[in-house]
């Protein structure tokens, strides 16, 4: 009997171990990830949340031309003829003009922390899922 109580004991402090080393593998990963957040945003600007740049056509005397913008789900940006009121739309020129390039750059930066932060929000799931209990062999 003192043995199974031993025995059980040691299993009940080999689990809580194992937690422990996982969840402290989840927060380190966590960190980790936060940290490349911060380098992405010490690298430039980031372009702000749900926009998305589109192309779009205009024909003049019968020539097409390809132009960008970059649009966002809300009025945020400044109109060009009046910076008091805004639009959804950001005109960014032809293909490679410098402010295409730009907000290619930007709408880059801001895919990459928005997945970084869907996985650091997963990873915090986990954890609690960990401590709470709910996880299942």
């Amino acid at each position: 009997m003192l043995q199974l109580r031993l025995m059980s004991s040691h299993s009940e402090l080999k689990t809580s171990q194992d937690v422990h080393l996982r969840a402290k593998q989840i927060k380190s990963l966590i960190r980790s990830l936060k940290q490349k957040i911060k380098k992405i945003e010490r690298e430039g600007e980031v372009a702000p949340a749900n926009c998305h740049i589109i192309r779009y056509q205009v024909n003049r005397k019968g020539t097409i031309y390809w132009y960008y913008k970059l649009q966002a789900a809300e009025s945020i940006f400044p109109m060009a003829t009046n910076n008091e009121k805004k639009t959804k739309y950001k005109y960014l020129g032809r293909a490679g003009s410098s402010a295409h390039i730009d907000a290619v750059e930007k709408l880059t930066r801001r895919n990459l922390i928005d997945e970084l932060e869907r996985v650091i929000q997963s990873l915090t799931e986990s954890y609690l899922d960990i401590y709470i209990g709910t996880e299942t062999e």
